[in-house]
């Protein structure tokens, strides 16, 4: 992988995931605003764990804000005067899919990768850059980064949940630059997803203490696709096409490889989603009704020249698998730039060297042939 070369800001916008709960909310929530100590042992009905958020927030003053909303969600802000803030929201997977659910993938506007969260936890790290370049000569920097650890609990056939996810948003006054920071942007995540999974049994097999964990990857961080080891790994090259911008593998409940031409012009997104992820992406097509997107009817399909889009599926312990590869939009709009005769057998074969290397590490069947 290769290294960051600039420093990561976190920007002062939510992540696409809390902006879409916080409207609903406001609109539906039953919101209990609480001041004192004791607020934190009712927050998020319970859920979380007080030394834990003491433990990264800070010891000040606290005010937590719930939500009792119902309808399979549970949210909370907890605010720590002098410390930082965690927005925290708690939801039964069986209700993704739905307008004011939505599981997250990354940062607003994707420009940068989240990357596993690994240690036997199924989650995503992830940050995006700040967008004006911190340049002191202009703007004043954040010196607060906004960081979102989001997890997939997989339950038990005994529990009456299928599975929970659990999505924090953590802002500390820390850099991420610095290694040693990280993983306490996700100790609120691990620690309420443990309770979360006692509290509703559950009965999820949980991760490891997060030790060490990769820097989300900027979308300037290229390196030559016959280097690539990770997402991109076994992706071959063609004209054109040559420059990669990935992440490494390990457990991501949602995967992302980009591919540039030698000029850095993005050619190709391809992602790979598994369990609730697939699941909310194939009924999002569905509510669509795009004949040229995946269905849940059509195990595979290979896009003709006027088309955005081929995908294949897989089979998977947690479900159906579904594995994309779209063109670029710059690439796509034929008033400016007409895609006369796109490599549609190089498309085929980049489709099917990355759904086979991403099911074989999550413990997949072979993917279907598109």
């Amino acid at each position: 992988m290769a290294v960051r070369p600039t420093v990561l800001r976190a920007v002062a916008a939510l992540c696409a995931v809390a902006v879409a709960v916080t409207g609903y909310l406001l609109v539906h929530g039953d919101f209990q605003r609480w001041s004192d100590e004791s607020a934190l042992d009712g927050a998020c009905d319970g859920l979380l764990d007080r030394n834990a958020v003491r433990g990264v927030l800070g010891p000040g003053s606290v005010e937590v804000e719930n939500d009792r909303s119902g309808a399979g969600l549970v949210g909370c802000e907890v605010h720590v005067h002098d410390g930082g803030t965690a927005e925290i929201r708690i939801v039964d997977t069986a209700r993704t899919g739905q307008s004011w659910i939505s599981l997250y993938t990354g940062p607003p506007g994707a420009s940068a990768l989240s990357v596993p969260l690994g240690h036997g936890w199924t989650g995503l790290f992830g940050a995006d850059p700040d967008p004006f370049g911190a340049d002191p000569d202009l703007f004043e920097a954040d010196e607060d980064e906004e960081v979102t650890t989001s997890l997939i609990l997989e339950c038990t056939e005994a529990s009456s949940a299928k599975g929970l996810s659990i999505t924090v948003e953590t802002t500390l006054d820390k850099t991420l630059d610095n290694p040693a920071n990280r993983p306490e942007f996700t100790t609120i995540a691990t620690s309420t997803a443990a309770n979360a999974s006692k509290t509703r049994h559950c009965g999820a097999k949980l991760g490891k203490p997060v030790r060490s964990l990769d820097l989300p990857v900027n979308e300037d961080e290229y390196e030559p696709l016959g280097t690539a080891d990770g997402t991109c790994s076994g992706i071959p090259a063609a004209h054109g096409v040559a420059i990669a911008t990935e992440t490494a593998r390990g457990g991501a409940p949602h995967e992302t490889c980009r591919l540039a031409d030698t000029d850095l012009r993005k050619r190709y997104v391809l992602e790979a989603d598994y369990g609730p992820y697939a699941q909310e992406r194939l009924l999002g097509y569905e509510e669509n009704d795009d004949e040229d997107t995946p269905s849940a009817d059509t195990l595979a399909h290979h896009r003709d020249p006027d088309g955005s889009m081929s995908w294949t599926t897989a089979k998977c312990p947690d479900g159906r698998a579904l594995f994309t590869l779209q063109a670029a939009d710059e690439q796509n709009d034929k008033r400016k730039n007409p895609r006369r005769h796109p490599d549609l057998a190089h498309e085929r074969a980049a489709l099917k060297a990355f759904a086979e290397r991403s099911a074989k590490a999550h413990g997949c069947s072979a993917p279907a042939i598109p």
